[in-house]
């Protein structure tokens, strides 16, 4: 398991790491978003799916359509989960609904959607509120498929901490 915690202070660096990470994905690459409301989840979606060649004004929160697809570089499913309130709920979904192996799935509140998952790739992003401009975010994967993301990271002193320790999510 890997893991970097790092403080994002303004939007401005925000912005400018999600397409750091965005450089890094790959098709069939899964990023599941964490925490609560309004820290952030969306705003980082945004960003990934610009540096991933999606026009940014085209991304919206999926949380009536649960699922937005966009074209650029690589195509890049948007669910959101937050509307539902059982796992059932997305029994009549396939997994092809909600997870693309060509392209990139970033997912907000993906809780109910573990049991799509087994051997994927998956990056969990959690996100904290730390003030009204700052978040921390913890990222971590079990997946090697993300190494070089994590040596990147490592490498350009991004890190605040680095630990083995898991935070008990879904990462293979």
């Amino acid at each position: 398991m890997r893991k970097i915690i790092l403080d994002l202070c303004s939007l401005e660096k925000t912005d400018s790491f999600a397409r750091k990470i965005s450089a890094h994905l790959f098709p069939g690459a899964i990023l599941l978003f964490w925490g609560s409301m309004g820290t952030g989840k969306t705003t980082f979606a945004k960003s990934i799916c610009a540096g991933l060649g999606v026009l940014p004004e085209i991304v919206g929160s999926p949380t009536y359509t649960l699922v937005n697809i966009y074209p650029g570089d690589r195509t890049v499913f948007h669910v959101d989960l937050y509307r539902l309130n059982d796992p059932e709920e997305l029994d009549d979904f396939d997994r092809e609904d909600l997870i693309t192996d060509e392209g990139v799935t970033l997912v907000e509140w993906p809780q109910y959607l573990l049991n799509y998952l087994s051997d994927e790739p998956v990056l969990n992003l959690e996100f904290e509120t730390i003030s009204e401009n700052q978040r921390r975010l913890i990222l971590e994967s079990e997946s090697s498929n993300f190494d070089i993301l994590f040596k990147t990271l490592e490498q350009e002193n991004l890190t605040l901490q680095k630990t083995t320790n898991p935070l008990s999510r879904v990462g293979k």
